[in-house]
């Protein structure tokens, strides 16, 4: 199987290489990052306090409806 080989960079494999070692360092930081995160002790309060919004039944029911003709020209 032949070896894949960046267009651009046909003479020097150093760049895409270093690129793709850059990004990789980067996404295996930021995923780190998430995992470890300690949420704020606001953030832990307002997830624990019940939501102010009820749930209401509305006082009336409308519908809509809708009328319409077909032309008769083709």
């Amino acid at each position: 199987m032949k070896p894949f080989e960046f267009a651009e960079f046909q003479g020097s494999n150093a760049v895409p290489s270093a690129v793709t070692v850059l990004v990789a360092a980067w996404f295996f930081v930021a995923g780190g990052a998430i995992l470890t995160d300690q949420h704020s002790e606001g953030t832990l309060a307002m997830a624990r306090t019940p939501s102010l919004t009820s749930v209401a039944t509305p006082d009336a029911h409308f519908s809509i409806v809708v009328e319409g003709r077909r032309s008769t020209a083709s």
